[in-house]
C-alpha cells in the first residue's frame, strides 16, 4: 500500500509545486508592472489561468505570494554570494559581476518586485537585502584593505570606498529596475562589469607609460 501511495504523493507534490511556481511567476510580472499594493489576487489568478478561489488553495494571502517571490530568489542569490570569497583576480571579479548581472536580467520581474517592496517593508529589507549584502560588503572592504597594505591602492577610508563602489555598480541598473531603460544586452552587461572593475583598480587618472 505504501509503495503505491508514494509515487502518487510525489506526483501530487510536483503538481502543487508547479502550480505555485506558475502563480509566483504571474504575480512577479504583475507586481513589477503595477506594484504590489495595486495588484489584486484576482488579477494574479487570471494571469495564472485559474479561478481566484483556486489560488487560495496554494497561498493564503497576497503577502504569502510576495514572500514566495523572495524565497524563489534566495537560492540563486545565495549561490552567487558564496562565490564572493573565492574571487582573487581582476578577471575573477569581472566574471562574477557579469554572471550576477546575467542572473539579474534573467529574473528581472522578480528583481523589480523585490527592489520596489524591500524599501517599504523592513522585514523584507532585513531578510533579503541586508544579510546578503554583508558578505559582499565585507569581501570588497577586505579586498581594498589588502591592496592598501600591499601598496597597490592608496590609503582611503575603506568603509566609505566600499559603499561608493557598490553604489557605482547599482546606479546604472536603477533605470532598468524602474522600467525606464530596457534590459542590458550581453555586450552591455560585460562592459558594465569591466567598467566597474576598471574604476575600482585604476580610478579616473590617465595611466602612465
Amino acid at each position: 500500500m505504501v509503495k503505491i501511495l508514494k509515487p502518487l504523493d510525489s506526483r501530487r507534490e510536483r503538481r502543487i509545486k508547479r502550480r505555485r511556481y506558475e502563480i509566483v511567476n504571474a504575480a512577479a510580472l504583475i507586481f513589477a508592472e503595477k506594484g504590489y499594493v495595486s495588484t489584486t489576487t484576482k488579477e494574479i489568478a487570471e494571469a495564472a489561468d485559474m479561478a481566484e478561489g483556486t489560488l487560495y488553495n496554494y497561498f493564503g494571502t497576497k503577502r504569502d505570494i510576495l514572500l514566495a517571490i523572495v524565497e524563489e530568489a534566495q537560492p540563486i542569490s545565495e549561490a552567487l554570494f558564496k562565490e564572493v570569497s573565492t574571487l582573487n583576480s581582476r578577471e575573477d571579479i569581472i566574471t562574477w559581476l557579469d554572471k550576477s548581472l546575467e542572473v539579474f536580467m534573467s529574473r528581472l520581474p522578480f528583481a523589480r518586485t523585490l527592489f520596489a517592496e524591500v524599501w517599504l517593508d523592513d522585514a523584507l529589507l532585513e531578510k533579503f537585502v541586508v544579510e546578503r549584502l554583508k558578505s559582499l560588503f565585507e569581501f570588497l572592504q577586505n579586498f581594498i584593505s589588502e591592496r592598501i597594505e600591499a601598496g597597490i591602492f592608496r590609503p582611503v577610508d575603506t568603509e566609505l570606498a566600499t559603499r561608493m563602489i557598490l553604489g557605482m555598480f547599482i546606479a546604472p541598473i536603477l533605470p532598468i529596475l524602474r522600467g525606464i531603460k530596457p534590459p542590458l544586452s550581453t555586450e552591455e552587461r560585460h562592459y558594465l562589469a569591466e567598467m566597474t572593475v576598471d574604476l575600482l583598480f585604476n580610478g579616473m587618472r590617465v595611466r602612465q607609460g
